[in-house]
C-alpha cells in the first residue's frame, strides 16, 4: 500500500515552497546570470529520471538567473561513454557544473584534475541524487563532492511503493531548505556515506552496493555543512531491518578553495523533477547558492 504524506503537511509545504521562489524573479534582474553545464552521463545505470531533471533544470534555470546547457549524456551507452569533450576549455566556459552522474566516467587524468580545479578557482559543483557514484578512483573529486555512496537505505522497490521517510532540516536558513520548516516528510530513495576507506586486508568493506567500488575518501562532518538528515525517530524502521538508528545526512554544503559544492541525494522519482515545488524550491536554491546568486 502507498504511504502518502497528510494533505496538509504537503499543502503547506507546497506553500512555502512558492513564497520563497517568488522573490528568484526579481532577483534574476538585479544580477548577473550565471552559466551551468549539467551532465547526465551513466556508466553503472541508468535513472529514468536523467530526462526528466535535463528538462526541468533548464526550464527552472530560465527563471532563477542562470543557464543551462544540457548535452542529453544519458543517451549514451554505459559502455562506449565518450566524455572527450569536457575540456579544461569547454568547462571554464561555465560558471558551474552540475552532476546527476554515476561510475568511474572514462576521464583522462588532466580532465579529473580539472574539474577540481574548477571548484578551487571559484567555480561551483552541484551533484544530485547518483552524483556520488561517480569518480571513486579519483578520490580528490570525492573531497570536493564530500563523500562516496555507499548504499542505499530505502530499496527503489520500496520507494516505488511510497515508502516515505522523514528528513530533518538541519539548517532551515539556507537557500536551498529555508522552505522546509524543521522535517520534511519524503517518499524518496535516502544514501549512507562511505565512512571509511577500502583496505586490502577486508576487501568486503567499505565498497559500494552498486557497482562494487572501493571507497578511497570517508564522508565525514567535519569536512561539510549538513543541510538534511534523514530522522530516524520520526521514519518508521519497522520495514528496514538494515537501518539501525543513526546519523544519515542527505544534503550538505561545502567550500573547497574559492568554490562552492552543493550535493543533495533526491532526485531518484521522475515525478519529483516535474510535480513538487518544494523539490524545485531545494534543487533551485542550493543551486542559486552554490553558484553565488545568493549568499
Amino acid at each position: 500500500m502507498r504511504r502518502h504524506m497528510r494533505p496538509c503537511v504537503r499543502i503547506a509545504l507546497t506553500l512555502a515552497a512558492l513564497l520563497i521562489a517568488a522573490p528568484l524573479v526579481v532577483a534574476q534582474n538585479t544580477a548577473p546570470r550565471k552559466s551551468l553545464l549539467f551532465l547526465t552521463h551513466a556508466g553503472l545505470y541508468k535513472h529514468s529520471s536523467l530526462e526528466p531533471a535535463e528538462r526541468s533544470v533548464a526550464a527552472w534555470g530560465d527563471k532563477a538567473g542562470f543557464d543551462v546547457t544540457t548535452l542529453q549524456g544519458f543517451r549514451q551507452d554505459s559502455r562506449a561513454l565518450d566524455m572527450s569533450f569536457l575540456t579544461p576549455e569547454y568547462l571554464n566556459k561555465f560558471d558551474g557544473l552540475m552532476l546527476m552522474t554515476n561510475g568511474n566516467l572514462p576521464f583522462t587524468d588532466a580532465q579529473k584534475k580539472s574539474i577540481v580545479e574548477f571548484v578551487r578557482s571559484g567555480k561551483a559543483l552541484i551533484g544530485v541524487h547518483c552524483a556520488t557514484l561517480t569518480m571513486y578512483d579519483y578520490p580528490e573529486f570525492g573531497e570536493v563532492l564530500g563523500g562516496y555512496y555507499l548504499r542505499s537505505l530505502i530499496p527503489t522497490g520500496q520507494v516505488a511503493a511510497g515508502k516515505v521517510g522523514v528528513l530533518k532540516v538541519e539548517d532551515t536558513q539556507h537557500p536551498a531548505t529555508r522552505m522546509l520548516g524543521s522535517t520534511w516528510p519524503l517518499n524518496e530513495e535516502f544514501y549512507e556515506f562511505g565512512h571509511a576507506v577500502w583496505d586490502a586486508s577486508r576487501p568486503t568493506e567499505n565498497i559500494s552496493q552498486v557497482g562494487r567500488l572501493h571507497i578511497l575518501m570517508p564522508f565525514s562532518r567535519e569536512r561539510v555543512h549538513v543541510l538534511l538528515s534523514l530522522d530516524t525517530d520520526r521514519t518508521d524502521l519497522s520495514d528496514l531491518p538494515n537501518v539501525p538508528k543513526g546519523d544519515y545526512p542527505q544534503a550538505w554544503t561545502r567550500t573547497f578553495g574559492r568554490g562552492r559544492t552543493f550535493y543533495t541525494t533526491l532526485g531518484h522519482r521522475d515525478d519529483i523533477w516535474t510535480s513538487d515545488a518544494v523539490f524545485r524550491a531545494h534543487v533551485t536554491g542550493g543551486i542559486r547558492w552554490a553558484l553565488g546568486l545568493e549568499p
